[in-house]
């Protein structure tokens, strides 16, 4: 049976709604119908390239029959009020991370999504990404023992932001850990299989004066967790660690968007029951005491994953737009607990 592709209005036309909008058009599940952003130019630019309307405000773009899911990419601190105003209307919304600023805002959102009817995901992207899916698979599978420690080190491109960029302002980004922390509070959720909590944080100033390190400690369940997050390098060196330590090996996942995952510690017996779990090309690597190393690599490059990983994720809200029937990959729950751990490491006392 053929189903109706499902009508998007994108948001925010900057460099990010650029990769969204070229994600979205090799989808066969979704068409675009209009875009939005405050630069009429800019709006002008990406409709035409399309051919759909373009907007300046959000009442006009809401007003489009046509659209049947707001993909916001707007900052963070638009969220609550663009989001309620989508929803209200019968809109239903792929939100760009984080949910909200705040844990009130991201309740009148649940609520809104509750009082009309409507479906609301987040865009976290880990939740789609094969290597991220699988280090949840194999804590679920027991074959590495029981997780004991989950250890996040992002050294992010910083340096590629402009001093008057929206992110360095609070008011509007929520800081690092709102913005751009909950994503790997939701990440390692969803490998602990339990709700997390924060229990000790710190942050770091630049001679700017803008907050560009933070640091926290916390448990999921009995797990210890340790993030960090340092806006400090460029392009050309930033680069991300998750490394989560069982009972008996190592699961290290390389990159932001991660493309590479290995297991370390394996025995020949582990090799068999292992593999089966793993996406995209493995091999293993002997290292000696009778132990090996198990490679995964998703071949197809960083940016080609995180394409995908956005299709995933508007994906299956195309699909629970059409089945209401089907369950969310991600809820507001997600969005809500993961937003809720940033608050929580934005407000402990910090150095």
């Amino acid at each position: 049976m053929n189903v109706e592709p499902v009508g998007i209005g994108l948001v925010g036309a900057g460099a990010y709604g650029e990769f969204c909008l070229a994600a979205f058009a090799e989808m066969p599940e979704v068409r675009i119908a209009a875009v939005c952003d405050t630069d009429a130019a800019r709006a002008g630019h990406f409709a035409s390239r399309y051919n759909v309307p373009a907007y300046t405000d959000l009442a006009a773009l809401i007003a489009d029959p046509t659209v049947e899911i707001v993909a916001l990419n707007t900052p963070p601190f638009l969220h609550a009020e663009q989001g309620v105003a989508a929803l209200d209307a019968g809109k239903h919304l792929f939100c760009e991370k984080p949910l909200a600023l705040t844990l009130p805002e991201g309740e009148a959102l649940r609520a809104a999504a509750e009082r009309s009817q409507t479906r609301l995901t987040i865009d976290y992207v880990m939740r789609q990404n094969p290597l991220w899916r699988a280090a949840a698979e194999l804590r679920a599978a027991g074959m590495l023992g029981k997780l004991l420690h989950m250890e996040l080190a992002n050294h992010a491109a910083g340096l590629s932001l402009p001093a008057n960029h929206w992110f360095w302002d609070k008011a509007k980004s929520g800081g690092i850990w709102i913005e751009h922390g909950v994503h790997f509070f939701d990440a390692c959720a969803w490998v602990a299989g339990a709700d997390g909590r924060i229990t000790a944080a710190q942050a770091f100033t630049n001679a700017a004066g803008q907050e560009d390190r933070v640091e926290a400690l916390a448990v999921y369940g009995d797990i210890a967790a340790h993030f960090y997050h340092g806006f400090t390098h460029s392009g050309a060196t930033e680069q991300t660690t998750a490394r989560l330590t069982f009972e008996r090996g190592y699961v290290t996942l390389r990159e932001w968007v991660p493309t590479v995952l290995e297991i370390a510690a394996v025995t020949p017996e582990q090799i068999t029951a292992l593999t089966p779990l793993l996406p995209g090309d493995v091999y293993v690597e002997a290292v000696g005491a009778g132990l090996h190393r198990i490679h995964a690599r998703l071949p197809q490059g960083k940016s080609a994953v995180y394409r995908s990983c956005i299709q995933d994720g508007m994906r299956d809200l195309a699909r629970a737009v059409r089945d209401p029937a089907h369950p969310l990959t991600v809820t507001v729950e997600h969005g809500l607990h993961s937003l809720r751990m940033a608050v929580e490491a934005e407000r402990l006392p910090h150095r």
